[in-house]
């Protein structure tokens, strides 16, 4: 099939116009129903949809984004727990003990921590609760913040109990096969960028003996550890990671001879974390636990498909991703709040108010967070359905032809500039890789790795999540000060991941 330019051309309307609204300071939600509005206008008038077919292109992106929003909200609802209780506090309360140099400092506060925190709670918050421990040790706010957001960017695709990364799947329309497939695409690609984060990290302060053969244990720990685990459940890539990288800078970054923190508080800190990687591992990978959870009836309506113009047409399909009650990551993170509470309560952590205290900040976040979550999701689907995606695929890879290579992780990071997110660059860019991919003859999974990847790097430089942490640690309106800083880091990071996409189509096509 084949796209008129001036049909190509208004595919790209609904994402130029969101990409305007927002550098213009409009909120991310209002933009998306516009842009929404927009895209909804183009496919009935000019992509060939009727009203049926719009408003099941509406569904089907409903859909995705209640079922990211359903890993979303419980996480944050973890974080919460943490934070109210005091549990993080505890954790901040070891820093000193386990980390004497600035470079070892560096090494746990901007890099291993948060990218621990990301597991459980994205948008912003590892770098809010991270940031201020550096400033506490003597850190520039400027200079902590850009740290923070150097090394944590690889835990985000696999952060918030793998969110970004299901976004990915849903908007591309993966088979079972493919999505596992990007999951160790992209696993390893961010598996060498974290490598990679750690020895950015120690750049940004006095390194002493031993840092940088340090950086690297804990950088390969964590990514031996992401690629493990995602291979098995997204979901707790970044979690697990991050659970590595902490007990790593346990044993390696207090030095010989040196007392440790005691541990009681710091693993009743934990345990919550503990607790939901056990218990998905449990249900996840193990065999007969795992065909026992597979005989829980799925939830998967079909949905018809559509005939839109230009001989653009897509087939009656079961909604992506499919909802399996017990094998979705929705009850494991509840059992982990749960348990939290239990623990935190006999450690009288736990005081009276504590729960009402905490469902108000979350219920304040979650109206935050959610609707720009299904917006995106639903954008996509609509210009997914109506053949625009396609259609800029078409022009994209006529334009550039198999040097799209090298714009697919930038078109990422561009993403989540513009939206604060890697989730909602995912949801806006990853069904027109997949297509781009098709168009080229390699596998969506080579792109989506970069997409996602790049998404990541995003974070390092947008405004939205820098404000988060300049507030945090005391640097507001220093928000430039710190994107100039991450620039150059930023830049080696997205140079790496764009030279891992190039590999892996050449690599695709038998060297």
């Amino acid at each position: 099939m084949t796209w008129p330019v001036w049909a190509v051309l208004l595919g790209t309307a609904p994402v130029l116009l969101l990409t305007t609204l927002v550098l213009r300071d409009r909120p991310l939600p209002a933009s998306a129903r516009t842009a929404v509005g927009v895209a909804a206008v183009l496919a009935l008038l000019v992509y060939g949809l009727n009203a049926t077919e719009l408003g099941v292109a509406v569904l089907r992106g409903t859909w995705t984004g209640l079922w990211i929003l359903a890993i979303v909200l419980p996480a944050l609802l973890l974080f919460e727990v943490l934070d109210r209780s005091g549990a993080l506090g505890h954790l901040a309360l070891a820093t000193d003990r386990l980390a004497p140099t600035d470079g070892r400092a560096l090494l746990l506060l901007a890099f291993a921590l948060p990218s621990f925190l990301q597991g459980a709670a994205g948008f912003g918050a590892p770098i809010a609760m991270s940031a201020p421990l550096l400033v506490r040790r003597g850190m520039a706010p400027v200079a902590a913040v850009a740290a923070c957001l150097i090394g944590y960017q690889w835990s985000v695709t696999f952060g918030s109990m793998g969110s970004s990364y299901f976004m990915a799947e849903a908007t591309a329309r993966l088979s079972q096969g493919d999505a596992r497939q990007f999951a160790l695409r992209a696993g390893v690609v961010l598996g060498l960028n974290a490598i990679l984060s750690g020895l950015l990290v120690l750049t940004r302060g006095r390194r002493s003996p031993g840092d940088t053969w340090r950086a690297l244990v804990i950088g390969t720990a964590m990514a031996l550890t992401l690629v493990l685990v995602v291979s098995a459940q997204p979901a707790l890539g970044s979690t697990a990671a991050g659970l590595v990288g902490l007990a790593a800078c346990w044993l390696l970054l207090p030095g010989r001879g040196r007392p440790r923190p005691a541990g009681g508080d710091l693993l009743a800190a934990a345990l919550p974390y503990a607790v939901l990687t056990v218990a998905a591992t449990i249900g996840f990978a193990l065999p007969p636990v795992r065909a026992l959870l597979d005989r829980v009836p799925e939830l998967a309506p079909v949905l018809p498909g559509v005939e839109a113009a230009f001989g653009f047409s897509t087939s009656a399909s079961a909604v992506t991703p499919v909802f399996r009650p017990l094998l979705h990551p929705l009850p494991y993170v509840l059992l982990a709040v749960m348990v939290a509470i239990v623990v935190y309560r006999r450690r009288g952590w736990w005081s009276p108010g504590t729960s009402h205290e905490s469902l108000r900040h979350f219920s304040r976040r979650a109206r935050s967070v959610a609707p720009p979550i299904v917006w995106l999701a639903v954008l996509a689907a609509i210009m997914t359905d109506a053949g625009m995606i396609a259609a800029v695929a078409q022009g994209l890879s006529t334009l550039l032809g198999r040097g799209f290579l090298v714009v697919s992780a930038p078109l990422g990071t561009l993403g989540t500039v513009l939206t604060g997110s890697t989730t909602a660059s995912n949801a806006l860019f990853s069904s027109l890789q997949a297509e781009v991919a098709a168009v080229l003859g390699i596998s969506a999974t080579i792109l989506l790795s970069g997409q996602t990847a790049g998404g990541n790097i995003g974070n390092a430089l947008s405004p939205a999540v820098i404000t988060v942490g300049t507030t945090a640690a005391g640097a507001s309106r220093r928000e430039g000060e710190v994107l100039r800083r991450n620039l150059g880091g930023a830049g080696i990071l997205l140079l790496a991941v764009i030279a891992s996409v190039v590999v892996q189509a050449w690599l695709a096509r038998g060297g």
